[in-house]
């Protein structure tokens, strides 16, 4: 059966009296009108608390537990920030506007910063920040007001910075240019592991700079890197004094070489137009890749024999063009075949066919598979007991009218004794007894979320037939099924809260 809900630890247990009750506790308030008062006339500031000489990893994991009870206002704030702060996270704080100012005057030693989400900041409050925290090495600054100006800020005064997040900002090439490389043209933030600039107004060639000045970036999302690293290879002053001065920067007396290695270990390109010495130069500039993304990109089958030269490919995301230039026979399984021994995750999008076998056979490591919007599942022969014995997570994408092979769920369901994910959209031939026979012969018992999305030949039946078994289901998902009514949902809802189970369930109803 799925996991029952559980009483806390007594270490839990104890934030969450603590977060019941901060104010008697922490302040010596047991009225409303004490409250108000205390708050009115900043009484709090003088009340030392009861954290001073707490292990700072305690006030943080205190901090996030009073989150779930209430939002951080000003006296909680002025307990939980304290010099010893190396973590702190702005979700769930309430009051902005005195967290700025005590972090910047009492948390110097910060290491990890996230301000995501708060586009309702200032970015003069925001330029504030980074000055006072010179020990960061994670910054979070999605969705957030982060300008051009703020990025040079950071470059200065973050020596030791190892991720950015920058996802959803409007910053641009310039940003990225300050960011790298300082006013006197010396580069700078080169211990930046990881930069996340996805959803931004970086283009080609801010991306270029950032590739040939932070010589320890791992990760790099931007999509179209491709084409940035076929710019890198042909480096040259003439492209720096052109793409600096194009951001108004200056130059630096020493001249700054072609790099003819990047520790790149991710690669994705979301373009439609690749050319092929793009993916030469990947080979040749990145041979420690690990994932390689590539969607929508007019490129012929043969093309992707290049990412056979990436010797330590575990992850391969490929979704075909609109052209469907790309096929699963002449193109991709070639390199399942090359690679397929150290693949672990695989998805597929958009092919006309697909051979499942030819997947087992090639891939047997492989823990992760998503498939969508495959038009045809070619058929295979006797099942095998070799394939997919790996499989943590499966994701089928189909149409409900889609010619689908029970033979191909027994070939990837019965063999996976770790599976813990499963989504399944537009499988019509899944039924109750196809479903009850694999798992009679693999119970799954890891299986923690399970997601049918308009698979209307599922009922109740085998739902609850799951919540007898052995695993351990955290999250249903049943969206849009036939056959799962209002009815069942309620069925189901009161089962879980008769028997305790600590899961999720969400339902949607069938509409035409």
């Amino acid at each position: 059966m799925p996991m029952r809900h559980q009483p806390p630890s007594l270490r839990k247990a104890t934030m969450l009296v603590i977060a019941n009750h901060f104010e008697s506790i922490c302040y010596g308030v047991h009225s409303t009108e004490d409250h108000y008062e205390m708050l009115a006339t900043d009484a709090y500031l003088d009340v030392e608390g009861p954290f001073a000489h707490m292990p700072q990893p305690l006030i943080e994991d205190l901090a996030e537990e009073t989150k779930h009870v209430t939002h951080l206002r000003k006296h909680h704030l002025h307990m939980f920030l304290t010099p010893a702060l190396t973590t702190w996270a702005a979700h769930g704080v309430g009051d902005m506007l005195t967290a700025f100012p005590l972090l910047i005057a009492r948390c110097q030693n910060l290491k990890r910063l996230d301000i995501s989400y708060l586009r309702h900041i200032n970015p003069n409050i925001l330029l504030g920040l980074v000055p006072r925290f010179s020990s960061l090495v994670s910054l979070n600054l999605r969705m957030t007001l982060t300008v051009d100006q703020m990025l040079a800020s950071i470059g200065r005064n973050c020596p030791q910075l190892l991720d950015l997040n920058l996802t959803a900002t409007p910053i641009t090439d310039r940003g990225l240019v300050l960011l790298c490389v300082g006013e006197d043209g010396q580069r700078q933030a080169q211990s930046l592991v990881r930069l996340v600039v996805a959803e931004t107004f970086v283009t080609a060639a801010g991306a270029t700079i950032v590739l040939q000045s932070l010589a320890r970036l791992r990760e790099f999302d931007f999509d179209q890197i491709f084409e940035v690293l076929e710019r890198l290879e042909s480096w040259d002053a003439a492209m720096e004094k052109k793409l600096l001065h194009g951001v108004s920067v200056r130059l630096s007396e020493e001249a700054a070489p072609a790099p003819s290695y990047l520790p790149l270990t991710t690669l994705i390109s979301t373009a439609e137009q690749v050319r092929l010495s793009g993916l030469d130069a990947a080979t040749r500039l990145c041979p420690d890749a690990t994932s390689v993304t590539l969607a929508n990109a007019w490129l012929a089958s043969e093309d992707l024999y290049k990412f056979m030269l990436f010797e330590r490919l575990s992850s391969l995301s490929l979704t075909n063009s609109e052209g469907l230039t790309l096929d699963f026979h002449d193109g991709v399984l070639p390199v399942l075949a090359t690679c397929g021994p150290r693949l672990l995750n695989l998805i597929l999008a958009n092919f006309t066919s697909v051979d499942i076998a030819g997947i087992g056979r090639s891939c047997k490591k492989l823990r992760n598979i998503a498939m969508s919007n495959i038009a045809q599942y070619e058929s295979f022969g006797p099942i095998c007991n070799e394939w997919f014995t790996e499989l943590q997570a499966l994701e089928l994408w189909s149409d409900p009218q889609a010619d689908l092979n029970p033979n191909m769920f027994r070939q990837l369901l019965l063999f996976c004794p770790n599976m813990q994910n499963l989504l399944f959209k537009g499988c019509e031939v899944l039924t109750d007894k196809l479903f009850t026979e694999i798992t009679e012969v693999n119970p799954m018992k890891k299986l923690s979320h399970l997601t049918l999305d308009h698979c209307h030949a599922i009922t109740g039946d085998f739902l609850h037939h799951l919540l007898n078994s052995e695993n351990e289901l955290t999250v249903i998902r049943l969206w849009s099924c036939l056959n799962i009514t209002k009815y069942t949902n309620s069925e189901l809802s009161r089962r879980i809260c008769d028997e305790n189970m600590d899961v999720y369930l969400e339902w949607f109803q069938y509409e035409e």
